[in-house]
């Protein structure tokens, strides 16, 4: 019996049953790296709950780097035969033995604070982990590649909304760009080995993705203002709060990156939900609206230097998901709706 939280479990029957070619994971071996992050999390969940619900057979490989992070993680699960987890940085030589069906690559600095704080290592774990993974995949004969990547890449073009073929400019000086210039590299890289190998890569540009198992207090918007809720504290915005978020629940891009995977033909897509945006301010006020028994109120204060050298430096587009909802991707989580069931999840454990 899989025993995670009663949340976890209702999104993963949700997208066990989306229309996904679920065979090509049959007795599959996948690694997923990034193991102990948000959307590895759910990927490893859902195929333990394949397996025990409809029979799969898949392995499960985690790469992650730090095992006491891993244990309060998985606890228990780490005990499961279909399970196994991998302890080493992503820019080294891949150190997995036997047979490998397919990476799913997810591990990446993801916070400004580490953009600003260590650069070098944020290029490095974008470029030289990609090429360390292709490389193994390409050695090991796998049937599938996909990066995680982010809508950071298209730059700033001008457009509200920009589709797979919308290229902007990003100014490679600023130690800020060290995010999404090694971001757009992992891209090439992957487009290369498809170009040179042959190898069948594929790439899902997300944005602002949340839900149950997140990190809160990390230092982004989401992140800090769902701890101000399940702390009961104000939420406090370091700015007037005029900037824009386009949030897409897990459970929705947890099926879009199946999707792309299993069902999906072209070489990247975006997986985001541009139908509902909301300025910070309208997700605070929609924070403190939702959940009254809390008593929270938002708030505003001045960010520091040092916040302001994390922000973006021109205003992005949002991702235009035209391409993947036309093949059968769906947005099925409302915002008000996911913000319910991530607070539920930290606050029912």
């Amino acid at each position: 019996m899989l025993e995670l939280n009663k949340v976890i479990l209702e999104d993963l029957e949700n997208v066990s049953k989306r229309d996904i070619d679920w065979e090509k994971f049959r007795n599959a071996s996948v690694l997923v790296t990034g193991a102990n992050g948000l959307i590895a999390t759910y990927i490893a969940y859902l195929f333990f709950y394949l397996n025990e619900y409809k029979g799969l057979g898949a392995k499960v490989i985690g790469l992650a780097r730090n095992p006491e992070k891993v244990k309060q993680k998985y606890g228990s699960l780490l005990d499961r035969d279909d399970f196994e987890v991998v302890y080493q940085d992503v820019t080294k030589p891949l150190q997995v033995e036997g047979d490998i069906d397919y990476i799913i690559h997810t591990a990446s600095p993801t916070g400004p604070k580490q953009f600003i704080g260590t650069p070098v290592d944020t290029i490095l774990a974008n470029v030289a982990g990609a090429y360390q993974l292709l490389e193994a995949g390409r050695k090991k004969g796998i049937k599938g590649f996909l990066l995680l990547s982010t809508r950071e890449i298209y730059g700033s073009g001008g457009k509200d909304f920009v589709m797979e073929g919308d290229y902007g400019a990003v100014d490679p000086t600023l130690i800020r760009s060290c995010y999404p210039e090694s971001k757009r590299m992992s891209e090439t890289l992957c487009a290369a080995y498809n170009a040179q190998y042959g190898m069948d890569c594929k790439v899902v540009r997300i944005a602002h993705t949340y839900g149950p198992g997140m990190l809160l207090r990390d230092g982004r918007v989401v992140g800090d203002f769902l701890g101000n809720v399940v702390d009961g504290k104000d939420i406090v915005m370091n700015s007037d709060g005029s900037g824009t978020l386009a949030l897409t629940y897990i459970g929705d891009v947890l099926a879009g990156i199946m999707q792309t995977i299993c069902n999906f033909q072209d070489f990247v897509y975006n997986i985001s939900n541009s139908t509902e945006t909301a300025s910070v301010k309208e997700l605070a006020e929609t924070l403190c609206r939702l959940f009254p028994e809390k008593g929270i109120t938002p708030q505003f204060k001045a960010a520091t230097a040092q916040e302001k050298a994390g922000y973006l430096a021109n205003k992005l587009g949002f991702l235009d998901s035209a391409k993947a909802l036309g093949e059968g991707w769906e947005i099925q989580t409302p915002l008000a709706e996911g913000m319910k069931r991530t607070v539920r999840y930290f606050t029912e454990q």
